[in-house]
């Protein structure tokens, strides 16, 4: 009579098995590098055992006979009758993802999966069955090996994930309640009181931190797999690459561990594929045959530092450039106007793709765009630092937690909002004459700040609170920094450091770049969390400011710039553009059910012809948002050829001088102007058509 499994045996089953494999993954790796290091057998085979050892317990025969297999060639190694070779590596590595495929079955059903697996047992069998037989003592070594591995210590135990995260949740919630009380500590006036809204903070704050440390993983959980996609990547494309990992002990929250897993591993698989120069490469550059790559994790001003470096060919910025045109990413000027830096950051942009043939690892021009995507979920960057011959390093700097963080909180507009700690260098304020201080320049405001002109951003105005600055006697300016740039946030009113808990954003709010999370405050007040990067990417400051400040930017004539007529659109979150009334001919509306897709290009019939439709979504990166309606401009690209620009509104039309005050500020845009005393972005419409159709533009030549 069969006897049912219990549910909590079947998860105790699966969590020492999965330690114990991420341990054989480990040790296999190592034992090919380290043949003879007879400690790395033991503890291998002693793994395989007990998770062999373990299915005599629950019915798990097809586990048990793999595991025995696998075994029973680790037997053969350990009594030296066979010798490590790469065939045996990739014999038991293949144990190992058999045992893993299981595992997950098991997880999911609670029962082995009906794949056969006689094949890989005869494959493991015939490795070594030219050997001698096992001694007779082999079944001493396992009494042995069993009695060593049942060793466990009592200063630790396991606990369910979900049983943590509850914890988490009642942690941060008392944190909001603590805010309440302390804030009614403020009011009223009574020290007994007080004093116990102090002891009540100092708990809660111990607490915290206590619960914090254990949603606290190492990154070596994530970095114990990375031996092992290096080793099949070098097979793959004939490399020889040595890989070395630091920092591994680094803690990091469980849930960004799940979050920066892929992204790590897109830049690794990036090394490996185009850093890292094959064999007969790099013995003619003079370098060491085998190439090395480098994973380095630490700790630096309250944020988690990870680097991936090679010692490969490096990326050449100007080849970046000349593939971005060749793309329709950039015009010529702009890619001359181009920094080094922002040669780098071409990578992330989507679509972009340095590889001439795609392969099953690379060159659909997907993946890097999607790493810093990954990363600003979680208020995260990526730096790229690289140098032809030499090597590429990507540095990743990432928040600790994104469960409670310490933040300042501000108020712009009768609004609060906060601004994670971490992402501010300082807090200034000025008052009186000093206001005088913050100029003008290339139509940005600015403050000289130890003489580094700081770019500013009104919070009122990218929020849209107010339509425009009010004046005011004090001025007070948050110093952020965002990657190695820094600009100003002017607001109302600076409130106070506080530990808020982050609660996510729903459905409807999370498209906008400018928010990360909300909070809720001691009062009972909701306020929303600004994202520094977003907040960035809103305003376009960094890189408006640092464009306009280059010598490189080319000059507009001035007689190009006479009154025009400027039809004013809404464009991807919310950015104000202009297209020359010269070009557009006409507006029209459209139903989606009346566009078709052919191919890449969406077709609509209009009048007597067929009309190709370009969404500015798609030109700039954003998602594409449901519409009932679509509003179309109708633009010539000559006398017989037309397209349509998909808009989100259509604003005005204006006539205006559109005095130079700044070049594109990405691609797709031709120069930005002041209109109507508003930044906007004109459009260069053949530059868009080129990097969504360049074959309309050759229809037109």
């Amino acid at each position: 009579m069969s006897t049912a499994i219990d549910d909590e045996d079947i998860q105790a089953f699966l969590v020492e098995s999965y330690d114990n494999l991420d341990r054989i993954e480990r040790d296999i790796l190592v034992l090919e590098e380290t043949p003879a290091d007879r400690d790395v057998l033991t503890r291998l085979y002693r793994s395989l055992h007990t998770i062999k050892g373990n299915c005599g317990f629950l019915p798990f025969p097809k586990l048990e006979s793999i595991a025995h297999a696998g075994e029973s060639l680790l037997g053969k190694l350990r009594d030296e009758s066979v010798e490590i070779t790469p065939e045996i590596t990739s014999a038991l590595l293949q144990v190992a993802d058999e045992v893993r495929q299981l595992l997950r079955g098991i997880e999911a059903t609670g029962k082995e999966t009906g794949t056969d697996y006689s094949t890989l047992i005869r494959t493991l069998e015939s490795v070594h069955n030219n050997s001698s037989t096992q001694s007779s003592n082999s079944l001493v070594h396992h009494k042995l090996d069993s009695s060593e591995s049942s060793e466990a210590t009592a200063s630790t135990i396991r606990v369910n994930v979900a049983l943590l995260d509850r914890v988490m949740t009642l942690v941060e919630e008392l944190v909001l309640a603590r805010n309440q009380v302390v804030s009614f500590s403020d009011v009223l006036d009574n020290s007994s009181f007080a004093k116990v809204c102090q002891r009540l903070n100092i708990i809660t704050n111990d607490l915290q931190e206590e619960i914090m440390r254990t949603r606290l993983q190492p990154m070596g959980t994530i970095f114990q797999k990375f031996p092992r996609v290096v080793r099949d990547l070098a097979i793959v494309h004939h490399k020889q690459v040595q890989i070395h990992i630091e920092g591994a002990e680094t803690e990091l929250d469980r849930s960004l561990i799940e979050h920066i897993k892929d992204p790590l591993t897109h830049l690794i698989r990036n090394c490996v594929d185009h850093g890292i120069e094959s064999t007969d490469v790099r013995a003619a550059q003079g370098k060491p045959a085998k190439g090395r790559l480098s994973i380095r994790a630490f700790h630096e001003q309250g944020k988690v530092n990870l680097e991936i470096s090679d010692d490969g060919n490096g990326i050449n910025p100007e080849q970046l450039k000349q593939r971005a045109q060749q793309l329709g990413m950039l015009s010529s000027p702009q890619a001359e106007a181009l920094s080094d830096r922002e040669a780098f950051d071409l990578m992330f942009l989507p679509g972009f793709s340095t590889a001439e043939h795609v392969t099953h690892l690379s060159g659909r021009g997907v993946g890097m765009d999607v790493v810093r995507s990954n990363l600003e979920l979680v208020n995260g960057t990526i730096d790229v630092r690289s140098q032809v011959n030499v090597g590429t390093t990507f540095r990743i700097k990432i928040p600790l937690t994104l469960a409670i963080v310490s933040a300042l909180l501000i108020s712009s507009g009768n609004q609060r909002f906060a601004i994670a700690y971490t992402n501010i260098q300082e807090l200034v304020r000025l008052e009186g004459q000093q206001t005088s201080q913050i100029e003008t320049l290339y139509n940005v405001p600015v403050y000289r700040l130890r003489e580094t002109l700081l770019p500013l951003v009104y919070l009122n105005l990218v929020l849209q609170l107010t339509d425009e600055v009010a004046t005011s006697e004090v001025v007070y300016i948050v110093v952020i920094q965002v990657d190695e740039y820094q600009f100003g946030v002017v607001v109302d009113a600076i409130d106070d450091v506080q530990e808020i808990v982050v609660k996510p954003l729903g459905k409807q709010l999370k498209e906008l770049a400018v928010y990360t999370g909300a909070t809720i405050l001691g009062d009972g007040q909701i306020a929303l969390i600004l994202d520094a990067v977003g907040l960035a990417h809103q305003s376009s400051v960094i890189a408006q400011f640092q464009k306009r400040l280059s010598a490189n930017t080319p000059e507009i004539a001035t007689d190009e710039l006479d009154q025009q007529s400027i039809l004013l659109v809404e464009g991807p979150q919310r950015s104000r553009m202009g297209i020359p009334m010269l070009a557009a001919v006409r507006l029209e509306t459209f139903l989606p059910s009346n566009i078709e897709q052919v191919g890449n290009q969406s077709l609509v019939k209009y009048r007597d012809r067929i009309l190709p439709l370009i969404d500015l979504h798609q030109v700039f990166g954003s998602s594409m948002p449901e519409r009932e309606e679509l509003s179309v401009v109708v633009v010539a690209l000559s006398a017989s050829c037309s397209v349509g620009l998909i808009v989100d509104r259509v604003l005005d039309i204006v006539e205006d001088s559109l005095s130079f005050k700044g070049g594109a500020t990405r691609p797709g845009i031709s120069f930005c102007a002041s209109i109507q005393d508003q930044v906007t972005e004109i459009l260069d419409i053949d530059a868009i058509v080129e990097m969504v159709n360049p074959h309309l533009l050759r229809q037109v030549g």
